[in-house]
């Protein structure tokens, strides 16, 4: 999760008696192993140090730490954030950012939501937070550097501990990677944060489900996902599945229940992926792994997956090229695409639609530009379908799926909710009986 260290420069915060301080001296070209417990970093020095001399042991406080500016590759910690109150997080996500160099990365693992192990204690003193208290810590730091410019931090990627979701079906267990990004202007506003701010709010998202059906926020819910896209794709079990914008993991659980697949789940929204990671871990189903990840950045090992497949979601990306040729790398030879997205008719939309698409932030393309769009980017059997009709045939059943479920839907939301969520299905339905708003099913082949 943490990625190669090799040849770079490690502070390790909380480094307590070495356990990962040896397998990062492997491949480091430094680590500095700090710790506030003088027995501790002597018991480490005492098992590490003739081994490893490029290692420096330094009793100190994390909170309280002289360290020159720009000096590490990355600053490394595990367990540490949990035991400290709000205040000295804060501190210290300010300072990690000063300590590493431009293009850094900051990486900490911390327990989130509730104790991880059953042991009964008649004291704790960790912080179990909900995750988005470390997003909003880390999110909200900003620090002019010293030779111009504004510091801040860019999201790689926050997931669950693998070893404990397989084992333990434990999804508490989280860690954040983030980059150092330097920009000439002050800190721009992230995709993410729109995601999470508007359309996809914690209420917003639970209204959808509503009408899309469990687990589901893309068009047809299951049952798309069962028509449209599972018998195109005859999964097998095993195969390794990579779910680009995987909203609240509904299509991913059927894929592993029903197919037998093993899905890693990436979404761009917190509150997608946290409520996916609460349901998981409900579930118990160690085949289902969800990410919150930009996929233009995401670590993704090349050819690492047999199916890649995404809902609804390019309509997000306005440089499909740079997608697809994503896309591309990390799927198998001979593995197989499958993406259904919101589209539009050829032309310039009316001005209805044409405020619509930018009030969305979406980026739509006639299904035919879309096909050829993968073709360009190396798949071979590309299959560009204009799947309309379902998707009218979904709007419908899902607006008669809202009104039979009116009274139940009005009394967890309002009564505006659901006028505004009825509302938007009819325009849909207006679009696409005008010709303009289009549902696109696009499969495609990497060549062997």
């Amino acid at each position: 999760m943490l990625g190669p260290v090799t040849g770079l420069t490690v502070l390790e915060l909380g480094a307590g008696i070495g356990r990962f301080t040896g397998p990062l001296a492997a491949s480091a070209a430094g680590v500095t192993a700090v710790d506030f417990m003088a027995n501790l970093i002597a018991e480490n020095e005492a098992t590490h140090g003739a081994a490893c001399p490029h290692v420096t042991f330094r009793v100190g406080d994390a909170t309280d730490l002289a360290v020159p500016p720009a000096s590490f590759d990355v600053v490394f910690s595990n367990w540490l954030l949990m035991y400290l109150g709000d205040a000295e997080c804060a501190k210290l996500a300010a300072d990690a950012l000063a300590w590493v160099k431009p293009g850094g990365t900051v990486f900490f693992r911390e327990s989130c939501f509730r104790q991880s192990g059953d042991r009964a204690r008649a004291t704790n003193p960790t912080h179990y937070r909900d995750p988005r208290a470390y997003f909003s810590l880390f999110d909200g730091v900003e620090i002019a550097e010293p030779c111009g410019g504004y510091a801040h931090y860019e999201l790689v990627s926050c997931r669950c501990v693998d070893t404990y979701v397989r084992l333990k079906q434990n999804q508490n267990q989280l860690c954040w990677k983030w980059r150092k990004v330097v920009t000439p202007e002050r800190r721009p506003a992230e995709f993410r944060h729109f995601l999470d701010g508007q359309q996809y709010s914690t209420a917003g998202i639970l209204k959808y489900e509503r009408i899309f059906g469990d687990g589901f926020v893309s068009t047809g819910g299951a049952a798309t996902t069962r028509d449209l896209c599972l018998g195109r794709l005859n999964l097998r079990p095993g195969e390794a599945v990579l779910d680009v914008g995987c909203g609240i993991g509904g299509g991913d659980f059927l894929m592993a229940h029903e197919c037998g697949a093993v899905v890693r789940g990436l979404d761009l929204s917190v509150n997608m992926v946290l409520l996916a990671m609460q349901r998981a871990a409900a579930k118990g189903d160690a085949r289902v792994r969800f990410e919150v990840a930009d996929v233009m950045g995401a670590d993704l090992e090349y050819g690492a997956f047999d199916v890649v497949y995404s809902r609804d979601t390019a309509l997000h990306i306005p440089d499909k090229a740079a997608l697809f040729a994503r896309l591309f790398t990390v799927l198998k030879p001979g593995g197989r695409l499958l993406i259904t997205d919101y589209c539009r008719a050829p032309g310039a939309p009316s001005p209805g639609f044409a405020a619509y698409i930018a009030q969305r932030g979406y980026d739509l393309r006639p299904v035919a530009e879309y096909g050829g769009l993968l073709s360009a980017a190396g798949f071979a059997d590309v299959a560009a379908e204009d799947v309309t009709p379902a998707f009218e045939a979904s709007l419908r059943a899902e607006l008669a799926r809202a009104a039979a479920g009116k009274a139940e839907f009005v009394a967890e939301f309002s009564e505006a909710d659901y006028g505004e969520v009825v509302g938007g299905w009819e325009a849909k339905l207006g679009r696409v009986a005008g010709g303009e708003q289009k549902w696109g099913l696009f499969y495609a082949t990497k060549p062997l």
